[in-house]
């Protein structure tokens, strides 16, 4: 019974990472598309990707007490 239990875990993680590996290149689709139509916008959304990321690192570390 363990081993049942086990591999439907297992077919449930490969499904999971399949789902994340899909959306993921989807993404990377449509980041590429929306690129090639705003090629001026690309130093843009950068700066703001980073400016977010920053700012979420900052939260995290406030929250550790860093």
């Amino acid at each position: 019974m363990g081993i049942d239990m086990g591999n439907d875990s297992l077919r449930r993680e490969a499904a999971f990472l399949h789902a994340m590996q899909k959306m993921r290149e989807q993404m990377d689709r449509v980041w590429k598309d929306f690129f090639e139509k705003n090629p001026d916008m690309k130093e843009d959304i950068r700066r703001q990707v980073e400016g977010r990321l920053r700012s979420k690192q900052n939260q995290e570390d406030q929250h550790k007490g860093v």
